[in-house]
């Protein structure tokens, strides 16, 4: 709670000070107007999103906070331009172009922001097994949709294309598929938009702690209406080939640890681990398991958090291999409470799954 008095009260002061600089407002009297109306405002707002933390009124006050916080790297990045045009080219001042240089940089730091959260990429990941796999298996891993008011069925359209094109053998979803609740995703009809998520052998699902927030048996069941296979601490074969593990979310009291998964599970085969959460990285590597999955992070989401993260957790975003497992986490193809992106975007991952061998035999047969 005090963090977010405190946080409130100097974004507060931070916009109070822009508006100051950038109306050029002279009078005492004007300045007292405009910090009072920006501090009212903003408690407002902070009393409003604390009245209902878990719900979408928190995410208003959050929404309000980044935009302001949008403010200072604007602010940040002005100072920048005014102290090289004034500074380094000695050139005579123009306090209009250099409040023109700040919207523009506000308006391009937020028209960015949004670019990144609504315009998903897809990236490719080639990873080998020694143990024996007589064909690759391609995998599109997505995660972290939050189905909610701000993301439903365009989204969910835009990924089912998006998949199809990857021509994949399977498709799996990585947990906090909806956003606490099935309200939005019964409301506007979410599941028509889902079930168009398909592939050969199938689209599989864990869930994630915006899942498990209370409301996780109704979310398995609205998923699993959809055509698509909730396997929290079950394990697949795919193709007869390689098994893939779910595991549930570290929310779950029930969750078993993964070596006891694995009891499930014919380990000479190829082994995918597909959770909600990376944080056990340290545990999962001494396992033989062939690749992790996972999301969660947003991989930071917005900067500096993008930075910040890095320092408590051993794998933030991207791959990366420990031990004999490939690890991959990624920022996933929506969002958490806020409609913005920072230094992330939205994406999907195209895995391909291949033995030693057969790359070897590729190498070969290419020279």
């Amino acid at each position: 709670m005090l963090k977010f008095i405190v946080t409130t009260q100097v974004l507060a002061l931070s916009t109070s000070a822009a508006l100051y600089w950038l109306l050029r407002i002279k009078r005492r009297r004007h300045i007292i107007v405009v910090v009072s109306a920006v501090v009212i405002i903003n408690n407002i707002v902070l009393i409003y999103g604390l009245s209902a933390f878990r719900n979408d009124r928190f995410g208003v006050y959050l929404v309000i906070n980044i935009l302001q916080g949008f403010m200072i790297y604007a602010a940040i990045i002005t100072l920048i331009v005014a102290l090289t045009y004034y500074g380094l080219f000695r050139q005579p001042r123009v306090p209009h172009i250099i409040r023109a240089v700040a919207i523009l940089s506000y308006i391009g730091i937020v028209g960015l922001a949004v670019f990144n959260t609504y315009s998903p990429v897809v990236h490719r990941l080639t990873v080998t097994t020694d143990k024996p796999l007589d064909k690759p298996l391609t995998m599109a891993l997505v995660s972290d949709t939050h189905l909610d008011r701000w993301f439903g069925n365009r989204q969910l359209d835009k990924l089912a294309s998006l998949v199809e094109a990857q021509n994949v053998d399977v498709v799996l979803l990585a947990g906090d598929i909806m956003n606490d609740s099935t309200y939005y995703y019964d409301k506007t009809n979410m599941r028509e938009h889902l079930e168009k998520l398909r592939a050969p052998l199938g689209v599989y699902a864990v869930l994630g702690n915006h899942d498990y927030s209370g409301n996780h048996v109704a979310i398995a069941s609205a998923v699993e209406r959809a055509g698509i296979q909730v396997i929290d601490n079950k394990s697949v074969l795919l193709d007869d080939a390689v098994w893939l593990v779910g595991r549930s979310d570290e929310t779950d009291l029930g969750r078993p640890i993964a070596k006891d998964l694995l009891t499930q599970v014919d380990t000479k085969k190829p082994v995918i681990i597909l959770e909600h959460n990376p944080s056990e990285i340290e545990i999962i590597s001494t396992l033989p398991i062939d690749l992790h999955l996972s999301g969660h992070t947003h991989g930071g989401q917005i900067f500096p958090l993008t930075e910040l993260m890095k320092m408590f957790m051993p794998l933030v975003y991207g791959a990366k291999k420990i031990a004999g497992t490939q690890f991959l986490v990624t920022s996933g193809y929506g969002f958490g409470a806020v409609p913005f992106r920072l230094g992330t975007r939205s994406e999907i991952w195209v895995v391909t799954l291949q033995s030693t061998e057969s790359s070897t035999s590729a190498e070969q047969l290419a020279d």
